[in-house]
């Protein structure tokens, strides 16, 4: 056996001593060759790079006190709390404390792996690394994973896949999934339930949820799933209001745009814009100057 400096190993070379060169040779070496191509031998290094990542993530070899450690100073790198803000940094000891197995260290890595910040934009490490997560029962990866598989981000939609994770999330009292359970309901086409909507947007309410108070409000308005009440709808908004403050203009007044193209609900558009303008939201004072309703 030689090697050929091209194609690696599998060129055999008789070392037998025929009479006549002219001579065939019948030893066995001549029909047992298999030459190989060089394609076999290549290395896929993006592949590899996967394989090595995910031996490290499965394999603790990083003690409890240093996984512990690194997580602490992942968290202070990260959010910039008493450091100068470094995402790299962070990076570093997130992956030495998801090696040291701690989901939320996992769950925040995965994070950055799908915007691509400060580490390669790698869905399919990211997912890996909820999933790890999710099986400790981490309740923010569960939800996160569900989310992914809802909308279809960094992958495709699987509506399946979503609601087991979510009714995992919602039998632990969890109100975004309770909140993405109902929105399967209400808006998926093949799956649309209006009595389920309203089933999981009033325990997701009951718990403070924003969002699920005004959905929950627009159905008691239109009547879908519920009886059809302006009363109970107009209660509901107002506990959302109790908290609109704390929210995103940009969302209330995409909500509120919805709600306009119902007569049932226009009073709800009003309000959520309203409070969006509260918030000096130009586009929403825009909107309130245009229909008239400003105050």
């Amino acid at each position: 056996m030689t090697k050929d400096t091209l194609h690696g190993t599998g060129i055999q070379k008789c070392e037998c001593t025929a009479p006549d060169e002219q001579e065939s040779c019948n030893c066995a070496c001549e029909n047992d060759s298999t030459p190989t191509t060089h394609n076999d031998k290549l290395i896929d290094f993006k592949q590899r790079s996967s394989e090595l990542r995910k031996k490290g993530l499965l394999s603790s070899s990083v003690s409890a006190f240093e996984a512990t450690r690194a997580l602490a100073f992942g968290i202070m790198y990260l959010t910039g709390e008493g450091v100068v803000r470094d995402t790299a940094r962070a990076a570093e000891f997130l992956a030495t404390a998801a090696k040291g197995g701690i989901s939320q260290a996992k769950h925040e890595l995965a994070k950055l792996h799908l915007e691509g910040v400060a580490v390669p934009y790698d869905p399919d490490y990211a997912r890996l690394l909820l999933e790890g997560a999710s099986d400790d029962e981490y309740l923010p990866s569960t939800v996160y994973l569900a989310e992914m598989y809802l909308f279809g981000k960094n992958g495709p939609k699987d509506i399946e896949a979503a609601l087991e994770l979510l009714y995992v999330g919602a039998a632990k009292s969890d109100p975004a999934a309770m909140y993405y359970l109902a929105l399967i309901y209400d808006k998926e086409a093949e799956y649309q339930n209006s009595f389920e909507a309203a089933y999981w947007y009033r325990r997701a309410a009951e718990y403070g949820h924003f969002k699920s108070q005004i959905r929950l409000a627009s159905l008691y308005a239109m009547g879908q799933g519920v009886p059809q009440c302006p009363e109970t709808a107009q209660a509901f908004l107002e506990v959302a209001q109790e908290s609109l403050e704390e929210q995103d203009p940009r969302f209330l007044l995409w909500q509120g745009e919805h709600f306009v193209a119902q007569p049932e609900t226009e009073f709800l558009a009003q309000a959520l814009i309203q409070a969006a303008a509260d918030m000096h939201h130009t586009p929403a004072q825009r909107v309130l100057m245009q229909r008239g309703w400003r105050r």
